[in-house]
């Protein structure tokens, strides 16, 4: 019987999930991701892109950007990634007596989980680079990969990479249309909440309006975006590995 994603399911387990676990969450992606996308924020000025048309010039402006910023995105980029793995330790189903021991288990894990999520998002990056389409369809079947390494990852890099692959067969397509979905839901109520606060902000101090205030609702915004995504591509690999025979 083909695997089946089934979107009621999975918002019903996603809730579930983070009822359980939201103190935790709330710590952990406090410190890591909100601390690390507010500092970010306010010491580095947003990328803009004006002619994503051209792809030479896109990546030119990209590598120009990254260049100007790395002492500052390299550093929150890496906390980030480590307070994401935290998340996805916590709520992999390993028994946790407290939230050290999650911390704890993704530090192990850190530097090989870099290793395989920079595998995926090359061979990722160069479906994108022959086609467009390669590309949306990797990024669907690899996008549990954080799940599937916290939930077990003693086979090493190569046997995570096998068995997010095999638990994604046949829903690579759904998976990417759950993504952008929830992508775009917070980015329209981002985007709303962000001009409105901004507005206040210009209205109290002026054109200038209060920068710290206003960087502190962005991060705020990554980090809840952070959260979602995080709590649903756990939910995603509960639902397709209880339907992948273990090999």
């Amino acid at each position: 019987m083909p695997k089946k994603l089934d979107y009621r399911a999975l918002w019903t387990d996603a809730r579930a999930l983070l009822a359980v676990h939201k103190e935790a969450i709330a710590a952990i992606a406090g410190f890591f991701i909100f601390m690390s996308a507010w500092i970010s924020a306010f010491l580095v000025p947003p990328l803009t892109v004006e002619n994503l048309d051209d792809r030479n010039q896109t990546i030119l402006e990209i590598s120009r950007y990254f260049e100007a910023n790395w002492r500052v995105l390299v550093p929150t980029m890496l906390v980030t990634i480590y307070g994401s793995l935290s998340l996805y330790v916590l709520m992999s189903g390993r028994r946790l007596e407290k939230v050290g021991n999650a911390l704890g288990i993704a530090a192990a894990l850190f530097f090989p989980y870099l290793l395989a999520s920079l595998l995926v998002g090359w061979a990722t990056l160069a479906g994108f680079f022959m086609l467009i389409i390669p590309g949306l369809y990797l990024s669907g079947r690899f996008a549990i990969l954080p799940a599937v390494f916290a939930q077990n990852a003693q086979g090493g890099v190569n046997s995570s990479v096998i068995r997010t692959w095999r638990v994604t067969s046949n829903c690579g397509w759904a998976i990417l249309f759950l993504m952008l979905f929830v992508a775009v839901i917070l980015r329209i109520f981002a985007g709303v909440a962000d001009t409105a606060i901004v507005a206040i902000c210009q209205s109290i101090a002026g054109e200038g309006g209060v920068p710290i205030v206003v960087s502190a609702i962005k991060a705020l915004f990554v980090t809840l975006e952070a959260v979602a995504f995080i709590v649903m591509l756990v939910a995603v690999n509960r639902q397709l590995s209880a339907q992948t025979p273990k090999q």
